[in-house]
């Protein structure tokens, strides 16, 4: 009996030293930036980045057992730092071009683009063609899918970009736009908070698109990701991710 529990024990070792060695060879752990300008999504906070991304990232990273850092800056600067392999990305939109470039997570959440615009100026809001021919106001950065690149590539519409959706609405009241383009939370977070009258949301999604953790393909953190994916999977399995978007959103008067 003595020789096999030496082997079982032998192997068992055997086994916890690969595990080592395999992450040995990993990062430290991951830095992540988010855009320091969508509450309630992903914001500047005390300290570091706060919002559904950070929090959603940082929970999974703990389940994962990876250290995490969440940073908040712009949204270009996120980019700028993703596309140098410097840090990860959090809430961004997969495309086909991003995907040459960079590896994505599994979906953090689903985001419902919808637009703002004028009550008073006759015209709903409801398809991508409304857009033709307007002054359009989307974040610096940021995709909106990729039916919504093209068109503006083929430039059936005017887009401006902005740093906030706080920025874009006040263009749209001082009549320097015709629309803005938004998620719909973040939206409907701007409007109640910076008083805005006379407005009115799409009911009709432009796009629903889902955002992500996105790494750099040459920054070797391919295995971070596939533990972050692991736990993230786990959290919707056991009811953990429901019971944080939905106490989130509804302490913040989303839906």
């Amino acid at each position: 009996m003595r020789p096999m529990f030496f082997r079982k024990a032998l192997a068992s070792l055997l086994l916890l030293t690969a595990c080592l060695a395999s992450r040995a060879g990993e990062p430290p752990g991951l830095i992540v930036d988010f855009d320091a300008s969508n509450p309630p999504l992903m914001y500047a906070g005390k300290p570091g980045a706060a919002g559904l991304y950070p929090l959603l990232v940082a929970k999974a990273c703990e389940r994962a057992g990876i250290a995490v850092t969440l940073r908040a800056v712009s949204w270009r600067m996120a980019l700028q730092e993703l596309r140098g392999g410097s840090a990860a990305a959090g809430g961004i939109i997969k495309t086909a071009s991003r995907a040459k470039l960079f590896d994505f997570s599994q979906p953090l959440f689903t985001e419902r683009v919808v637009m703002a615009y004028p009550r008073a100026g006759g015209q709903a809001y409801r398809r991508l063609e409304d857009l033709n021919g307007k002054r359009v106001g989307v974040m610096a950065g940021w995709s909106y899918g990729d039916a919504f690149d093209q068109a503006r590539k083929d430039r059936k519409f005017a887009a401006f970009d902005g740093d906030s959706d706080q920025q874009n609405l006040q263009q749209l009241k001082l009549g320097r736009l015709d629309v803005v383009l938004g998620i719909r939370e973040p939206l409907q977070l701007a409007l109640r908070e910076g008083g805005y009258h006379g407005f009115a949301l799409s009911a009709e999604a432009l796009a629903a698109n889902h955002s992500h953790l996105a790494i750099n393909k040459h920054s070797q953190q391919q295995a971070l990701l596939t533990r972050f994916d692991l736990a993230l999977e786990g959290m919707r399995k056991d009811g953990s991710y429901d019971k944080l978007v939905r106490d989130f959103l509804s302490a913040r008067g989303g839906d």
